[in-house]
């Protein structure tokens, strides 16, 4: 069985210790019973830590208490983009792993832009589903083959829609710190605390971001970097 710091360990080179405490994960569900069942497999997973878990409904309050590093979203019943956009906005610090998807390039490209940080599908065990997690903390995305190269096509259409002539796009290294923690799913506020600026500075930087890349959405911002098509000015 696969641990959570095994699929540290596995996980780009990183090794395990990029994790000294637990991973702490969430799990948004709206059945009882898969709920329990779930909490219960996770909590066996060395490395893991499972914090909490309620329906949808109630979800957003306990997320912004608990504060975990994953929240993982059961998609299979429902309508997947509305439950991913309607957590998104209410926790968009969080980062989140959508469960059951379907397993096709269509519905998954489509939940990458709403927002989730990482995703399995319905056929997947539990062993992928920790490697998923761990990813997820790591700031990283495990997708086939398949919709990385969706996303990159995303990206270069994105890079194709851009204005021509509006100058030099490259972000500024203070714009691109910033970019990247809009990537991590940080609001303004979280941003503002964690650089240790005003809010309204941090309005500013991410207005002009916008600006500067022709874009309109801080989703293509993360698109964009997910594929390393943003540079800093040296």
């Amino acid at each position: 069985m696969t641990t959570a710091h095994d699929a540290a360990a596995l996980s780009e080179g990183r090794g395990a210790g990029l994790h000294e405490r637990p991973i702490s994960v969430f799990l948004v569900a709206d059945v009882c019973v898969y709920r329990e069942l779930l909490v219960d497999a996770l909590a066996d997973q060395e490395g893991l830590e499972v914090v909490g878990g309620t329906p949808a409904d109630i979800a957003s309050m306990a997320i912004g208490m608990a504060e975990p590093a994953v929240v993982l979203l059961d998609t299979s019943s429902g309508s997947p983009l509305a439950a991913i956009q309607a957590l998104a906005a209410a926790v968009p610090a969080a980062k989140i792993v959508a469960l059951g998807i379907h397993d096709d390039e269509g519905s998954q490209l489509e939940l990458v832009e709403a927002g989730v940080a990482g995703y399995v599908t319905a056929e997947q065990p539990l062993e992928e589903l920790v490697e998923a997690i761990v990813a997820t903390a790591n700031g990283e995305l495990r997708c086939s083959p398949r919709v990385s190269a969706a996303l990159a096509r995303r990206v270069a259409a994105l890079k194709a829609e851009l204005p021509r002539g509006s100058g030099d796009r490259r972000l500024t290294r203070r714009q691109y710190e910033i970019a990247t923690l809009i990537s991590e799913g940080l609001s303004n506020k979280q941003i503002a605390r964690r650089l240790s600026i005003e809010q309204a500075t941090v309005k500013n930087h991410v207005h002009n971001i916008l600006s500067k890349l022709g874009v309109s959405h801080r989703d293509d911002v993360t698109a964009l970097l997910r594929t390393s098509l943003l540079t800093a000015l040296d």
